[in-house]
C-alpha cells in the first residue's frame, strides 16, 4: 500500500512537472505588443478602403473581392478591395504579421479591416484567455491607425471533421493543450462568449463593427442552405455572398452614422 502511494505521488509529480513545462513552452506565450509606424494617411481619398485579414477565411475570400467591392459600390463612387490571409494562422500569428507580412495592409491606410481569427486557436485549444489578448492586440493596432476593425464572430464551423482530419500526434496535442487551458474539447462557444464580454467591458463596441454569426449564419455548417465547402470549414461562393452582403449593410450604415 505504502509503495503504491509513493509511486502515485511521484507520476502525479512528474506530471505536474511536465504539464508546467508545457505551459512555458513558445506555443502558449503570450506575445509582447509591437509598435508598428506607418506613414500618415493622406488628407484625401477617392475611394472607400475595406481590408480582410486573418487565417484561411481572409485568404480564400480574395476571389470573392470583387463581390463586397460591388456590393458597397453602389453607396460610393470608388471602393477598393484587399484580402490576405493565411491558412492556419492563429491569432497571435495574425497579430505578429501586421509588423511584417502585412503590414503592407495598414499602410494602404483602409477605412475598415475584416478580421477573421479564431477557428484555428479554438481547433488547437489554447484558450480563451490567449485568444482573446491577441485578438485585442489586432483591435488595438488598427484602432490606434486610424483603421476601423470589424469583428467577424465565429461562426459554427464542423469541428469534429477538422479533429477526424489530424493526425494521430495532433490529437493527442490538441487533448493535452485542451487539459492545460481548461478548454472544450468541441466548442468554440467558450471564444466567442470570452470576446464578447471582453470587447463589452473594455468599451469598445462603438468603436468597432461586430458582425455575429447570428446575422448571416446561425446555423453554421448545419445551414440547408448549403454556404459550405464540402469540408464543412471553409465558405464556398454562397457563403462569401452572404457574408459579404452582411459587411455591405453594417459598412454603409456606419458611414451614414458618421
Amino acid at each position: 500500500m505504502r509503495r503504491g502511494l509513493i509511486t502515485l505521488t511521484i507520476v502525479v509529480a512528474v506530471m505536474a512537472l511536465i504539464l508546467g513545462g508545457l505551459r512555458c513552452h513558445p506555443y502558449y506565450q503570450y506575445t509582447k505588443i509591437k509598435c508598428v509606424r506607418i506613414p500618415e494617411k493622406p488628407l484625401l481619398y477617392d475611394s472607400l478602403r475595406v481590408a480582410f485579414i486573418g487565417d484561411s477565411w481572409a485568404n480564400y475570400h480574395h476571389d470573392f473581392d470583387t463581390v463586397l467591392q460591388n456590393l458597397l459600390v453602389k453607396d460610393s463612387l470608388v471602393v477598393a478591395i484587399k484580402s490576405r490571409g493565411n491558412v492556419g494562422a492563429k491569432s497571435k500569428e495574425i497579430y505578429e504579421r501586421l509588423s511584417s507580412t502585412t503590414k503592407s495592409i495598414l499602410e494602404w491606410h483602409p477605412d475598415y479591416c475584416i478580421i477573421s481569427a479564431g477557428i484555428n486557436d479554438a481547433v488547437a485549444k489554447l484558450g480563451p484567455d490567449f485568444y482573446v489578448y491577441h485578438y485585442s492586440l489586432i483591435i488595438r493596432q488598427l484602432l490606434n491607425v486610424g483603421v476601423k476593425p470589424i469583428v467577424l464572430e465565429m461562426p459554427e464551423v464542423n469541428y469534429r471533421a477538422i479533429a477526424n482530419r489530424e493526425s494521430v500526434f495532433m490529437r493527442i496535442r490538441h487533448s493535452i493543450s485542451a487539459f492545460i487551458t481548461d478548454s472544450e474539447m468541441y466548442s468554440f462557444s467558450q471564444y466567442r462568449t470570452a470576446l464578447s464580454s471582453f470587447i463589452t467591458s473594455n468599451g469598445l463596441n462603438d468603436s468597432i463593427l461586430y458582425i455575429s454569426a447570428e446575422s448571416w449564419n446561425p446555423m453554421g455548417f448545419r445551414d440547408k442552405r448549403k454556404l459550405y465547402l464540402p469540408d464543412e470549414t471553409h465558405l464556398n461562393a454562397k457563403g462569401y455572398h452572404l457574408l459579404d452582403s452582411c459587411v455591405a449593410s453594417k459598412i454603409i450604415i456606419d458611414k451614414k452614422l458618421r
